[in-house]
């Protein structure tokens, strides 16, 4: 009787192993991530100049023409930055794949006997991590912009960055994972973040764009991860304001529905598992 048991308690030791294992994997090549990012100095003072330049650019350059309903253009539009600097981070992270494939590294890590999901997963959780220190990094600003921001909208927003980064993260994988050489992924890239950013309410409230753009806007998944944060980050700001004014500001109204911020979440949720699996799927396949 004792030797099925033992068999038993041995699958199940196995899969802890496994599931160890695992975890190790994504430790690892996590950190790797991480430490790349941050020994690339013109990378990572890039990444903080781009999103500043445009704050400032738009901030003050059309903060006295844009008049919006409540709230000056300069405070609406810093969310928009944050979401912003996550969206670049987060899809540019996925260039490290196709360097990796350049210098014979990805060849390595897939002939080694670990997990390919394992190996984009940690990918995926690299981007997000490095897109959610430039977001907190962005909300020193804030107080310059006249935002008044708490410590419990900042812990909101981290784990929301974190959140977004995941999902945007997982698109620039997808890419990378498909691409052989850093050109091709950059012209790629840019030509899916600059209109998706553009109709995405970064810059501009989604309910004022002309009609024909409403079905871009409507089916653009980061329109859905832009206005949670818009509507976090300008807790404060918000409150000050009718129900009506803010609902003008953060609503997005889409297939004649009124989204809740619950149901945008879903929508980040749902579209950051579809991310995953195409990421996994490219990992999984690449040589």
């Amino acid at each position: 009787m004792d030797i099925p048991l033992l068999g038993k308690n041995a699958r199940v030791s196995d899969k802890k192993i496994a599931g160890l294992h695992f975890l190790n994997v994504v430790r690892v090549v996590w950190l790797r991530e991480i430490l790349i990012y941050f020994r690339d100095r013109p990378r990572v003072i890039s990444a903080f100049m781009m999103p500043i330049v445009m704050l400032i650019l738009f901030g003050e350059g059309l903060g006295g023409i844009i008049e919006l309903p409540g709230i000056s253009y300069r405070q609406f539009i810093f969310p928009g930055m944050v979401a912003m600097i996550v969206l670049m981070n987060s899809i540019f992270a996925g260039v490290t794949i196709v360097t990796d494939r350049q210098f014979g590294f990805l060849r390595e890590m897939l002939v080694a006997p670990v997990s390919r999901t394992a190996i984009a997963v940690a990918k995926i959780f690299g981007g997000a991590t490095i897109a959610l220190i430039n977001g907190v990094v962005l909300f020193a600003f804030a107080p310059l912009m006249g935002i008044d921001i708490s410590f419990l909208i900042v812990v909101k927003l981290m784990g929301l960055i974190l959140l977004v980064g995941f999902m945007l993260t997982g698109i620039g994988v997808s890419i990378g994972s498909r691409l052989r050489t850093p050109e091709s992924f950059q012209m790629l890239s840019q030509a899916i973040i600059f209109p998706a950013m553009f109709l995405s309410g970064v810059f501009f409230p989604v309910n004022n764009t002309a009609k024909w753009l409403d079905f871009f806007v409507q089916f653009n998944p980061i329109t859905y991860a832009v206005a949670p944060i818009r509507e976090i980050g300008l807790g404060n700001e918000l409150e000050k304001v009718s129900p009506e004014v803010a609902a003008s500001l953060i609503n997005i109204q889409a297939f004649g529905h009124t989204f809740t911020i619950l149901e945008e979440l879903g929508v980040v949720v749902g579209f950051s598992l579809l991310m995953l699996w195409f990421a996994v799927r490219g990992v999984r396949n690449a040589s």
